[in-house]
C-alpha cells in the first residue's frame, strides 16, 4: 500500500510523489527516494512499493518536474536547461535539499552507526540521475546548518543505468554507441520518441562484454521482444510522457 502526496517548496514548485510510509514496527528503516528517467514516468516504478517494507525500506517515488502532478518548467527554465546554465541544476539542488529537510522533520531514522540502516538513499534511474546528483553538486547552495543536519540522514547515492549526458560527458569521436535520439532515420521528435520507446524497452540478450568495451554491445535499435509493443493504449498513456520529454530532454 502507498499514498499519493505532494511536496511544496519555497519557490512555489510542487512535486507529486507516492510514499509507502514508515515500516511498521521498525525504528531503523532506510528511506529510498527514487527519481524516474526520461519519458518513462514514476508510475512504472510503483511495483517497488510492493516489496519495500519486507526489506526494511520506505520507498518514495517522485514525478520529476514536467511529469504528471508536478510543476511544469517555465519557458525561462527550459531556456536555462537547453543552454546548459548552472542555475538550472542549482534550482534542482535546492528543491532536493528542501525535500530531504521535510523527510527529516517527519521523524525518519538517522543513519545507524555502521551506516547499514536508517537514513536516506537517493536513487536516480537513467536521466533521473541528473536530478539525484544535483543535491551533491554545490555545497554553497545549502545553508550550513541544513547541510550539517542532512549529513546525519543522507547516506547513499544510487545511479541506475545513468546516460553519459547526465554527467555532462561528450562521447569520443570514435564511439559508435547507438543513440535513439540521433538516429538519422528519425526525422521528427515524434519519430524519435517512438524509437526511444522501442529501444529502451527491448530485451538485449546478445551483449558481449568479454572485452569490457562498449562497442561489443548489441547496437540494434530494437529487438523483437520489447515491452512497448505489448502495451495497451491505456498503458502507454499512463507510463510514457511524450510531451514532457520533447520539451525537456530531446535537445539535450
Amino acid at each position: 500500500m502507498f499514498q499519493s502526496k505532494t511536496a511544496s517548496f519555497t519557490d512555489g514548485v510542487t512535486l507529486a510523489y507516492t510514499d509507502t510510509g514508515p515500516v511498521p514496527g521498525s525504528d531503523n528503516y532506510t528511506t529510498l527516494v527514487v527519481l524516474h528517467g526520461s519519458a518513462f514516468n514514476g508510475y512504472g516504478c510503483e511495483k517497488l512499493h510492493e516489496h519495500c517494507h519486507q526489506l526494511n525500506l520506505r520507498t518514495i517515488i517522485f514525478m520529476r518536474r514536467e511529469f504528471p502532478g508536478s510543476t511544469k518548467y517555465s519557458d525561462s527554465e527550459i531556456d536555462d536547461l537547453h543552454n546548459g546554465r548552472k542555475v538550472f541544476i542549482d534550482r534542482l539542488c535546492v528543491q532536493m535539499a528542501e525535500f530531504m529537510k521535510q523527510l527529516v522533520d517527519s521523524g525518519i531514522p538517522k543513519i545507524s552507526s555502521d551506516g547499514k540502516n536508517g537514513g536516506i538513499a537517493i536513487m536516480g534511474w537513467s536521466m533521473g540521475s541528473a536530478t539525484a546528483m544535483s543535491l551533491f553538486s554545490d555545497v554553497s547552495l545549502i545553508p550550513a546548518p541544513l547541510y550539517e543536519e542532512l549529513q546525519l540522514y543522507v547516506k547513499d547515492l544510487v545511479l541506475d543505468d545513468p546516460p553519459y549526458v547526465s554527467f555532462g560527458f561528450l562521447l569520443p569521436e570514435d564511439e559508435k554507441t547507438y543513440n535513439p535520439w540521433t538516429d538519422p532515420k528519425c526525422t521528427t521528435p515524434e519519430d524519435s520518441n517512438q524509437n526511444l520507446m522501442r529501444w529502451a524497452s527491448s530485451y538485449y540478450d546478445e551483449h558481449d562484454m568479454s572485452t569490457g568495451h562498449v562497442n561489443q554491445l548489441d547496437m540494434r535499435s530494437a529487438t523483437s521482444h520489447n515491452t512497448f509493443t505489448n502495451w495497451s493504449q491505456a498503458d502507454l498513456n499512463k507510463y510514457y510522457d511524450e510531451a514532457a520529454v520533447v520539451r525537456c530532454e530531446l535537445r539535450m
